[in-house]
């Protein structure tokens, strides 16, 4: 089964409670399993309206297709409340597809690895708490080298 890795935010309304939400709904998922959270970091907004974010990155394990994945993770996002009037907007709940196992997917839609994931400091700071020698598959650097190569909190 493919080890999935989710970058999870959130900067609107009761933000540890949507976190709690969407990993209730990933752990009561049949086709889920091993579901692993990094701890949760408190970040100013990248890109973004609003508070700040609370950030984490989620792994787990799946024998849904990367298709499966991103659908599950918007219908837990609607059921967070999440509304997408704008792509600055502040959320309710964010659950980004960061990597589904070893494959590199470029399709409208969906690119994985996440195509900013080695940018932002919010993303690899949890992730190394969880995989810290991953290896971008397009870099050729892990997780701890690409979060080295960044200032603190960008």
């Amino acid at each position: 089964m493919p080890t999935v890795f989710v970058g999870v935010g959130s900067n609107l309304g009761d933000r540890e409670s949507f976190f709690s939400f969407a990993r209730a709904r990933l752990e009561d998922h049949p086709g889920i399993s091993r579901v692993a959270c990094s701890p949760t970091y408190e970040t100013d907004p990248v890109d973004a309206e609003g508070g700040k974010f609370l950030n984490a990155v989620w792994r787990f394990e799946t024998d849904l297709v990367a298709h499966d994945v991103l659908e599950l993770l918007r219908e837990i996002e609607n059921g967070a409340g999440r509304t997408r009037s704008g792509r600055h907007n502040a959320r309710t709940l964010d659950l980004d597809l960061l990597v589904y196992g070893e494959e590199m997917i470029h399709e409208k839609g969906m690119t994985v690895p996440h195509p900013r994931m080695h940018e932002r400091y919010f993303v690899l700071k949890p992730f190394c708490d969880l995989a810290p020698e991953w290896t971008h598959p397009v870099l050729k650097r892990t997780a701890r080298e690409l979060l080295t190569g960044l200032g603190r909190g960008k």
